[in-house]
């Protein structure tokens, strides 16, 4: 389901008015969401969900990512641009996350889980 994630994102994305290079970044920062959620929040667990709400607006993309686990520790991952890091296989996503997209946001929720929100605000005309 992650590809299909990937797709619909980019599809909202364009749809909001992003360019193919935008909406292709704002697709990899909420597939690296999605996984996160699996992985992470929901520690691969074949019984638990990730819930995924995407949105176009005249102002650009959000979406926002829940799992149903015990969530993560946004901070926890160690910092992948550090020399000792570098090599790593993963760790990269957050970073990803955050360097697509314009704002990102971490809640637990209240009962279980964690909620990730991203933004992406189309640039007006003036500034592009």
């Amino acid at each position: 389901m992650i590809d299909l994630v990937h797709t619909a994102a980019e599809k909202v994305a364009q749809l909001a008015g992003f360019d193919e290079d935008d909406a292709l970044n704002i697709g990899l920062a909420i597939r690296e969401a999605a996984i996160n959620a699996i992985v992470h929040g929901n520690e691969s667990s074949p019984d638990l969900q990730v819930y995924v709400d995407l949105k176009a607006s005249d102002e650009g993309f959000s979406a926002s990512i829940r799992d149903e686990g015990e969530g993560f520790d946004p901070d926890a991952p160690p910092d992948p641009t550090e020399t000792d890091n570098l090599l790593m296989t993963s760790g990269r996503g957050l970073l990803m996350m955050r360097a697509f997209v314009d704002e990102v946001e971490y809640s637990r929720r209240e009962n279980r889980g964690m909620k990730v929100t991203m933004k992406k605000r189309l640039k007006s005309r003036e500034q592009a």
